[in-house]
């Protein structure tokens, strides 16, 4: 079965036991970028939470304090790449692709992979990057992101 790389959004929804439909049964693997993003958010919430640390916030702290484990100790089964495997193809992706550092990476995560990567919001360039590469993609529909 194919693998599916998941965003920051669709990261937080797996640990947080909301695992969307779509990514059920598959195999899963984020990007460094999107986990520091998410533990970024997740881990320093404040009284007005974005959308990353919003779904955290809003559990009761039983659950919150299960779901920051998860966070912070990634289940195995979650495969998350290095940048020493990674580094290389992104350099040479910078040469067909104007992106910045984090789609970089997941479009050099979703080559390596031969994933196909679930965007929880818009992306244009990376959608097109992934077009391009001949990388299946497509929306996962999140509660609160655009569809």
């Amino acid at each position: 079965m194919t693998v599916a790389l998941i965003d920051d959004q669709a990261l937080s929804a797996v640990l947080r036991g909301a695992t969307p439909r779509a990514l059920r049964r598959r195999p899963l693997a984020t990007t460094g970028y999107w986990y520091v993003r998410l533990c970024q958010a997740a881990l320093i919430a404040t009284d007005r939470p974005g959308v990353l640390a919003m779904p955290f916030a809003a559990l009761t702290a039983a659950r919150r304090e299960r779901a920051v484990r998860a966070l912070v100790e990634l289940p195995d089964e979650i495969e998350l790449l290095s940048l020493r495997r990674l580094g290389p193809v992104v350099g040479r992706l910078r040469s067909r692709h104007a992106l910045n550092v984090l789609s970089s990476e997941a479009l050099a995560a979703a080559i390596t992979l031969e994933a196909e990567t679930f965007l929880s919001a818009p992306s244009p360039k990376l959608e097109a990057a992934l077009d391009a590469e001949g990388r299946p993609w497509r929306r996962l529909e999140m509660p609160g992101s655009t569809p």
